[in-house]
């Protein structure tokens, strides 16, 4: 969108003014406020009216100065009036009736000068049908309840400005998309009320430095109503309830978890005063950073305004097609928040050693933990074999025994993929960090180096593994490694390998001839090798001798490295189709496991 208003002033450049004003004014007036001595005041309270004075002002002023129209003045003195019951709600706490009955006052007032519902098109037909008389107390619910769901994003800090944002601009998208409606006016609601919130989302996003009180909150869920209004809610009955109440649903579905769980303990009534877990309480009692609840909410506003974007787009699609195109793309933006919040939630599984996945034991470890068992497992003296599967390495035990014998019964076993720990997370199990093959190498090296161990690199092509052992060397100055060798050697070849690695007497054997040789090698041989510990590293010669690019950091804490390998590595892509094998196979084994279970060990929490 690019209209150019009073002044020919692009309606881009006013969001970017009201997010550097928004930024900008909470300083200044801060400031303000030590000179004049309010800090002397409870300064919380003052916080919240600079903060809520600011947030207002950004995107008041612009509407104010700019609006081409009386529909824009009108929601701009609304606001106003908004502001001034939150600022003494601020000042002295007002009683819940009296908020209402002001809240209803200033909604009939906007109703007045021309916010209005006057027709709603009914579903089935190309019918549009006039509220008449009704069209006032519509009006009004509606505007009370819009901003009621904005009201009750307050329960989680800095939730409220990026909520506000990424629906104003939903707002401003799906206007343009409509056939018809207010375009300009609800450009020049839609995009200063972003760039304000987005604006002060750098002072409240966790840690917060500074909240909104009831002066920020009351105008922007006002002006949320009143654009809804203005804007998507004169073209059909479908955007009436649809649209609005799907970019809405994260807030709302705030309230309607607790709802539903205080009925799960059996009682019998909840108030919005009710002391009831919340959903963005029961995440972080289940170990989710609140940050990472703000970005949930946000990712899930965000998905549900695409559909309702999606749904103007579509507008002239019958009503039924949309009803279903709605259910499936709800089912499975729920089931996405809800494997979301699984895989960054980190409850308390005190005392559980060992997670079990497709019937292999994977061990609750980090890499602090791996090298300590390690270190035992050196000290003793006998054979161990270590081994870092990963989803498709548990694909594929499925189908063979030998390698499910040997993951299930060797020493250690560490989850080396994004997708294994997901999928742990999913369901609820305590696998938290991935500790992959090339990573743990690396810090065995380090220990290696410290403690006066030994090493030997097997696999490879040949000058790879001497080309790892010098990079490892410069990396870790006294690493002793006592011998290298490629892994092209001829199956009569073998004998002469095994001895040659027992003869050098190495503490640890890193063997690199890929999943599942390398595993079933180190197995066949374990006992010959006299080897403390052995494990498997897959490709890692490759990438500590530079041969291939390591994937960057940011790629690996996203947990995307397989999927960058794979771009690098075209033969790699065929192994991505155990991705989704593994996904439903684990759910079917979940599933399977819940319905073997008593029924009150089941439907515990986990």
């Amino acid at each position: 969108m690019h209209m150019s208003l009073i002044g020919q002033v692009p309606v881009w450049a006013i969001g970017i003014a009201a997010a550097a004003l928004a930024w900008a004014l909470p300083r200044a007036w801060l400031g303000l406020a030590a000179v004049c001595g309010w800090d002397k005041t409870p300064w919380s309270r003052t916080v919240r009216i600079i903060a809520g004075s600011a947030t207002s002002a950004a995107f008041l002023a612009p509407m104010a100065l700019l609006g081409a129209g009386r529909e824009v003045l009108a929601v701009a003195a609304a606001c106003g009036a908004m502001f001034v019951i939150g600022v003494a709600d601020d000042i002295h706490t007002l009683p819940r009736w009296l908020k209402l009955l002001l809240f209803a006052a200033v909604a009939y007032w906007a109703y007045l000068l021309g916010i209005r519902i006057d027709t709603v098109k009914l579903p089935f037909t190309s019918t549009y049908a006039d509220l008449h008389q009704w069209s006032a107390p519509v009006t009004v619910v509606w505007t009370l309840g819009v901003m009621w769901a904005i009201a009750l994003s307050r329960r989680v800090p800095g939730l409220t400005p990026g909520l506000v944002a990424i629906i104003a601009l939903a707002f401003a998208a799906a206007s343009a998309l409509a056939p018809s409606g207010q375009k300009i006016a609800t450009a020049l609601i839609t995009l200063p009320l972003a760039g304000a919130a987005l604006g002060f989302l750098a002072y409240e996003f966790p840690p917060a430095r500074m909240t909104l009180g009831s002066s920020g909150h009351y105008p922007l869920g006002f002006a949320l109503a009143a654009v809804t209004i203005v804007g998507a809610l004169k073209n059909t009955a479908f955007l009436v309830v649809g649209l609005p109440l799907l970019v809405l649903a994260v807030p709302i579905l705030n309230m309607t978890y607790a709802t539903v769980y205080a009925s799960r303990l059996g009682r019998t009534a909840l108030t919005l005063g009710s002391r009831a877990e919340y959903l963005h309480q029961v995440l972080l009692r289940e170990g989710v950073h609140l940050r990472h609840v703000v970005l949930l909410f946000y990712a899930m506003t965000a998905y549900l305004c695409l559909v309702g974007l999606l749904l103007v787009v579509v507008i002239e699609v019958s009503f039924l097609l949309k009803l279903g195109l709605l259910v499936i793309l709800l089912g499975t933006g729920f089931v996405g928040f809800y494997a979301a919040t699984r895989i960054v939630s980190h409850p308390d599984a005190a005392g559980r050693k060992v997670v079990e996945l497709l019937g292999v034991p994977v061990h609750r470890t980090d890499v602090a933990a791996a090298l300590h068992r390690i270190s035992q497992f050196i000290e003793e003296g006998a054979p161990h074999q270590v081994v870092t599967p990963d989803s498709s390495a548990l694909v594929r035990a499925q189908h063979d025994q030998e390698l499910m014998r040997i993951l299930q019964s060797a020493d250690l076993v560490t989850p080396d993929g994004a997708g294994l720990v997901w999928m742990a997370k999913v369901m609820g199990l305590p696998l938290w960090e991935r500790v992959s093959g090339i990573d743990l190498m690396d810090h065995i090296c380090e220990l290696a180096a410290e403690k006066g161990y030994s090493i030997y690199l097997l696999g490879a092509a040949p000058g790879v593994a001497a080309q790892a052992a010098e990079r490892l060397q410069e990396r870790h100055p006294g690493l002793t490694v006592r011998g290298i060798m490629h892994g092209f050697f001829a199956e009569e070849e073998e004998p002469n390998v095994v001895r040659d690695i027992a003869a050098a007497k190495p503490d640890i054997l890193f063997v690199a001839l890929g999943v599942p040789k390398q595993e079933k090698w180190i197995r066949r041989h374990l006992d010959e090798l006299s080897v403390p510990v052995a494990i498997g590293v897959g490709g890692s010669f490759d990438v500590i001798s530079g041969r291939l690019k390591r994937a960057p950091l940011w790629v690996q804490r996203w947990g995307l490295e397989w999927l960058w390998r794979a771009a690098r590595e075209p033969s790699r892509l065929p192994r991505l189709l155990a991705l989704p094998k593994f996904v439903w196979m684990t759910l079917a084994d979940w599933r399977r496991r819940r319905k073997q279970l008593p029924r009150s060990e089941a439907d515990a929490p986990r």
